[in-house]
């Protein structure tokens, strides 16, 4: 039989949580796919504006990105097992406007007047 890990997911500045259990050969990108799809608050931030969300458990960040979210939870370094869920909080990541974008990339120019001699 196959490890799980029970879980339980505590969202970002919303008093919504679900309890799941995962596999640990489940790949953490497939995990939070899972959670997008079918554990999603519907008060929470609308789906649709979410690029991505990050898992955070005893401390550390489950995943990241590219190569990171690539590995099975077994491998992800997450905190020993206890008697109760381990509570994972979830960040959603929101995705970019363009306005945001070109204001970044319109340089502002320095304040700074010193003199370096």
């Amino acid at each position: 039989m196959a490890e799980e890990v029970p879980m339980k997911l505590i969202f970002a500045n919303d008093n919504a949580s679900a309890e799941v259990t995962v596999p640990t050969a489940t790949v953490v990108r497939d995990l939070k796919r899972q959670i997008m799809e079918k554990h999603w608050p519907p008060g929470f931030t609308d789906i649709e504006t979410v690029e991505r969300i990050r898992l955070f458990a005893g401390g550390r960040e489950v995943g990241g990105k590219g190569p990171e979210d690539q590995k099975p939870l077994k491998d992800a370094k997450l905190p020993p097992r206890t008697d109760y869920p381990m509570p994972v909080h979830i960040q959603p990541v929101l995705k970019c406007t363009e306005a945001s974008t070109e204001r970044e990339t319109t340089a502002k120019p320095s304040q700074c007047l010193c003199t370096i001699l």
